[in-house]
């Protein structure tokens, strides 16, 4: 009788011990940010490709999932055009364009997808300049609107500064009301402070740094720097984000 009490017992366990594994190994939205967070903070974004992959495999249909998914493309995208990989951002361009496409049509009051938008724009001018006559505009009617839509959201400011600061002084560029803006997005996301592990927090710092270096304001550029490395660390991939030839200058 024992050992047939036993054998259920052991049978029991087997049936409802995979069930529990899957609950407990269950990624939540916190665990990829945190992913991304600590892989971004390494400078190692070799993993990024995956957990995007995985995210989408996944495919819930809420709409926070679906903006944090975007929001890694939208950060991979910005590395692989940077390391000169313009062939593989496309191909995340093109797939991000599909899903804020449907996401702006079910949520066209969104202040993140509208700015998320006018980014992914951007990186379209990054692979042909010639378009940015028509892709320019485009890029700031989003980014406008998502400022108008919540001027709470820093989302839309940090692209707004983006396009100061990379577009020519001979049309609109301007590096220093671009460090007001990143500035200003800045003090927005610390005011919301809801994010444990906020890679995009530690990107417009960079984008703070960057913008720094390139108004020769060094001395409270390195001053910048050094609360950075409080929070994330070395950094080692910052001098190569930010220009070597910026930062090694006098």
């Amino acid at each position: 009788m024992e050992g047939t009490k036993n054998k259920i017992l052991a049978l029991i366990v087997l049936l409802i011990f995979p069930v529990l594994m899957a609950t407990a190994q269950k990624k939540d939205l916190a665990y990829y940010q945190c992913a991304f967070f600590e892989s971004y903070r390494n400078g190692n974004m070799a993993p990024w490709p995956g957990l995007i992959a995985e995210m989408e495999k996944a495919q819930p249909t809420d709409l926070a999932w679906q903006t944090e998914m975007v929001k890694a493309m939208y950060g991979l995208v910005g590395y692989q055009i940077g390391a000169g990989k313009k062939d593989l951002a496309k191909t995340y361009v093109n797939k991000a364009d599909k899903y804020l496409e449907k996401m702006l049509k079910d949520h066209p009051d969104n202040a993140q997808l509208h700015s998320l938008s006018g980014a992914f724009y951007g990186y379209k001018i990054a692979f042909a300049f010639y378009k940015a006559p028509f892709l320019g505009p485009k890029s700031m009617y989003h980014i406008d609107k998502s400022i108008e839509l919540n001027p709470s959201e820093p989302m839309g400011y940090i692209e707004k500064g983006n396009s100061l600061l990379y577009r020519p002084a001979a049309f609109g560029g301007d590096k220093m009301e671009a460090l007001v803006t990143y500035r200003k997005a800045l003090k927005l996301m610390e005011a919301q402070n809801n994010q444990k592990c906020n890679w995009q927090k530690m990107l417009l710092r960079a984008f703070i740094l960057k913008s720094l270096y390139e108004t020769k304001q060094t001395t409270e550029a390195k001053l910048f720097i050094a609360d950075m490395q409080k929070d994330y660390g070395s950094m080692d991939w910052i001098q190569q984000f930010v220009g070597a030839e910026l930062m090694d200058r006098k």
